[in-house]
């Protein structure tokens, strides 16, 4: 390190006692006119170099643990845990104090833009009972234990761009600075874990292009496919590294206005007009039996927009929707005629789907995995994290899962098929499971986790080949959908259901 010292005028330094100067190189003195050395006794003296006295040392080492004892080290903690800072010491006496600062470390994030030398952000702690900020403590042993609550965490987590923060001490005694641990790898990383991603919303099963529910037109097909593979790419390594981005990710919502109206046409004309549904081969008889589903599709395209919306809504929610349900699914039409696309949250979507049985199950599944997961890896809880999608068709995907000991999926809502689920989700098409804090006493634990589940309201040309097509009356419902979707330009959405569910563990 080198020290500049530049003065205008005079520089007069004066001691009481003696002054020593080493150092490893040369000391080097110049001045323009004369350099003067004096000494009142014996002048001024030469003679080989002395060593320097040797500085004490007071630390040790600094590490982070889950139990007050110091044996569980962790570098990874949730919010809202309580961990314990352990400082060694030498050469210090019992009772004496050390100035200890808790330090956020930003300096080595990219994504820092202070001007500043000390990018790293401090994180005052506060002593409960005198409600006044802690800055020394006093060893005991040759130790030194700070016990924190990671409960008031979440507002620096808000201003971090990696939504992790990296906790160290800064430790002072005497003439002696450090900071422990010692290696930025040791230090605490605070954050929500990722613990599961099933899928991507606008993404087909395979994550090469848009799910085809989600394209719409006017019966010219558009490129194939819709979307560059860099696009692509680029989405799934943003949406991995921080989710679903809203400002980033509308195309894969139809949010974005195009002028091209038939770039995410994936049907022809001639292709909606040609539906049917397949029945069962008739035993003893060597052939296929088809219902012409297009053939609607083709008389209820001669109709005007306005008669298609008005008899999508009223079929829709005679046969598909009652009660609370019913005001949903004809808000979810109104966007869709909106032709916004984006993203649909509703809370009275939200608090039935919370309050599902379909649910219940799922989450218990989540809970179940969660809670082996956590016991299996107190100590090294970054294991739980798994931010990369899945994706792939049922089977390949169900392989790769329990493969990581994952037995759940997704939920699916087609039990109650005339309640209002099923048509306004059915089989939901992505999930995201997020742990945000875990509360730990003793040997238990409180888990909080955040549900995502992500849906298209949109129909593909599959949906037309479906056995509720050639119910009468029932059936025009999805006809008018179909039609306003791929033959007259209507966005399909994204629908998003987000909620948080707690359960108890221990370790």
């Amino acid at each position: 390190m080198t020290k500049i010292r530049i003065v205008g005028g005079q520089l007069i330094e004066t001691t009481g006692g003696d002054y020593n100067i080493y150092t490893k190189e040369s000391i080097v003195y110049s001045a323009a006119t004369t350099i003067t050395e004096t000494g009142v006794d014996k002048g001024v003296s030469y003679g080989s170099p002395e060593n320097p006295p040797e500085r004490k040392k007071y630390f040790v080492k600094g590490w982070w643990s889950l139990d007050i004892e110091g044996n569980k080290i962790i570098n990874c903690a949730l919010p809202a845990m309580t961990v314990y800072f352990h400082l060694e010491t030498i050469n210090i006496n019992n009772g004496s104090p050390v100035f200890l600062t808790l330090y956020e470390e930003d300096n080595s994030e990219e994504e820092e833009n202070s001007t500043s030398d000390d990018k790293d952000d401090k994180i005052t702690l506060v002593n409960k009972s005198s409600l006044k900020e802690t800055k020394v403590e006093i060893v005991n042993n040759n130790k030194i234990i700070i016990p924190i609550e990671l409960s008031g965490i979440t507002s620096f987590l808000a201003n971090e761009v990696d939504k992790v923060l990296e906790l160290y001490f800064r430790c002072s005694y005497l003439n002696e600075n450090s900071q422990y641990p010692a290696k930025v790898e040791d230090y605490l990383k605070v954050g929500e874990i990722v613990a599961d991603r099933y899928k991507m919303p606008g993404l087909d099963e395979s994550g090469y292009d848009i799910a085809s529910d989600l394209c719409f037109g006017f019966g010219v097909k558009g490129p194939n496919p819709i979307y560059a593979s860099n696009t692509i790419k680029n989405y799934i390594d943003q949406y991995s590294k921080s989710g679903f981005l809203n400002s980033t990710h509308n195309l894969f919502v139809n949010s974005t206005n195009k002028s091209n109206k038939n770039d995410k046409a994936k049907y022809s004309r001639e292709e909606c007009y040609n539906t049917k549904y397949k029945l069962t081969t008739i035993p003893l008889i060597d052939f296929d039996i088809n219902i012409s589903t297009g053939f609607d599709v083709r008389v209820f395209d001669s109709l005007s927009d306005n008669v298609l919306f008005w008899d999508f809504e009223k079929t829709a929610t005679l046969y598909f929707a009652k009660g609370v349900l019913e005001g949903n699914l004809k808000r979810m039409i109104a966007k869709f005629k909106s032709n916004e696309g984006g993203i649909y949250e509703d809370n009275v979507l939200t608090e039935t789907i919370v309050n599902s049985q379909v649910t219940k199950d799922y989450c218990q599944e989540v809970e179940t995995y969660l809670a082996e997961s956590i016991q299996k890896n107190i100590t090294s809880l970054d294991k739980l994290e798994d931010k990369k999608p899945y994706f792939g068709n049922f089977n390949t995907i169900k392989a790769d899962r329990q493969n990581n000991n994952k037995n759940f999926s997704r939920p699916i809502y087609n039990v109650e098929k005339f309640e209002g689920l099923t048509i306004a989700l059915n089989d939901i098409w992505s999930t995201q499971i997020v742990v945000k804090e875990l509360k730990n006493h003793n040997n238990s634990y409180t888990c909080k986790y955040e549900v995502i589940l992500w849906d298209h309201f949109g129909l593909d040309l599959p949906d037309m080949e479906k056995v509720f097509n050639i119910i009468p009356s029932v059936g025009e419902a999805f006809v008018c959908w179909f039609i306003l979707q791929h033959l007259r330009g209507y966005k399909p959405f994204v629908t998003k259901i987000k909620f948080e569910k707690e359960f108890e563990g221990t370790f």
